[in-house]
């Protein structure tokens, strides 16, 4: 079984609208996508004036282009095969972008994209790895479990290009990297965090903070994480010479919003006056608000977060929720660059070791450049 996609006919010349019914190997249920709008005669295709001597690097049009924007040429890797070995994507908005964009760009390029959901369990993505090794994919797509080198040795035994996506992972072999720099994503959202917070109360000698992790042993969770302290630790210290963080809370959510809204709700029950929350992601900050709202603090309590969903974005425009700003870490872009660059692979041209995706910081001031209320993210 693969993702199946039906494509209306005529999407060449102009846009097109797709709804789809995914049909993931492992999943726990099936997933319907949301519709998407796929601009094909927008497409960014410099026609291979990008590769040059066998190598790979991104224009400036291809980096700009818009999340619904497909990259290369309509049907340039016909007849390829694409195994995606994905983590989880049930209960998760952002893994069902990721996995949905890629679809998307592997049916542009003629790709026949297979996908296997992990749902969760290392030694299932370590299995489902190993099947589409056996399977004799073209290039293989990881998006690994907790950090962990879920077969990947295997992959590159196997003489299989390798694309790893969104979760960073400690892997001595060769491999493209896409993702965000989320590191830099925490430091913008938390160095913001802390602006605002300065602006409207001034120097205060302590600051309670609760910081909302994503998982353990998981470098993504930490690198987020330790970006948004060290850019409230930044700004303090820059304008004041001192810092006056004091955190006392941290939690685990695992991504989800329900685990962080308990998470929230215990803290806030033991602290009830925390001042800030550092959320990982948008996950995390559905839960935290969903919390505030619960026990009546909603707009009391300032947040930042990081991953740029429509929802938090509109939480940043109403403007009295909390939600000071949100640092994008785009699963559109990161499915469908993944593909572009495992099929580029699979076709011998050498790619770079890391693509990071933009992580422009949406804020209270610029919020209304980045909110797209037709936006399927």
């Amino acid at each position: 079984m693969k993702t199946n996609w039906k494509m209306m006919s005529g999407a060449v010349a102009a846009a097109a609208m797709v709804m789809s019914m995914c049909t993931v190997v492992g999943a726990e249920e099936n997933y319907e996508s949301a519709e998407l709008s796929i601009d094909y005669a927008q497409a960014v295709d410099p026609a291979g004036a990008d590769i040059v001597d066998n190598a790979f690097s991104v224009t400036p049009e291809e980096a700009s282009a818009l999340a619904t924007q497909m990259i290369g040429t309509q049907n340039q890797f016909e007849g390829m095969s694409i195994g995606f070995s994905q983590h989880r994507i049930a209960g998760s908005e952002w893994y069902e972008q990721l996995v949905d964009f890629a679809q998307a760009e592997a049916d542009y390029l003629g790709i026949e994209l297979t996908v296997y959901d992990a749902n969760d369990d290392l030694n299932k993505q370590i299995s489902d790895v190993e099947t589409l090794i056996n399977l004799g994919m073209d290039s293989i797509i990881v998006n690994p479990y907790n950090s962990a080198n879920v077969g990947l040795d295997e992959i590159a035994a196997a003489g299989i290009p390798l694309t790893v996506v969104n979760q960073a992972v400690d892997f001595n072999g060769q491999f493209t990297f896409v993702s965000a720099d989320v590191q830099n994503s925490g430091y913008k959202s938390g160095y913001e965090l802390a602006r605002y917070y300065d602006e409207k109360n001034g120097w205060q000698d302590e600051v309670k903070a609760f910081v909302l992790s994503s998982a353990p042993q998981e470098k993504e969770s930490d690198l987020r994480r330790w970006g948004q302290v060290m850019g409230w630790t930044d700004y303090m210290l820059d304008k004041y010479g001192k810092n006056n963080l004091n955190i006392v809370a941290y939690q685990y959510y695992q991504w989800l919003p329900e685990p962080a809204m308990n998470a929230t709700l215990d803290v806030l029950q033991a602290e009830p006056d925390i001042d800030i929350i550092f959320a990982a992601c948008d996950g995390g900050a559905q839960g935290v608000e969903a919390a505030l709202e619960q026990v009546d603090k909603l707009g009391d309590i300032l947040i930042c977060s990081i991953d740029g969903r429509k929802s938090v974005l509109e939480w940043i425009k109403d403007g009295d929720k909390g939600m000071v700003c949100d640092a994008f870490n785009d699963p559109r872009q990161m499915g469908k660059w993944a593909v572009y660059m495992a099929a580029l692979q699979a076709n011998g041209v050498s790619t770079p070791t890391t693509y990071y995706v933009m992580n422009d910081l949406v804020t209270i001031d610029n919020v209304d450049t980045y909110y797209d209320e037709n936006s399927t993210y």
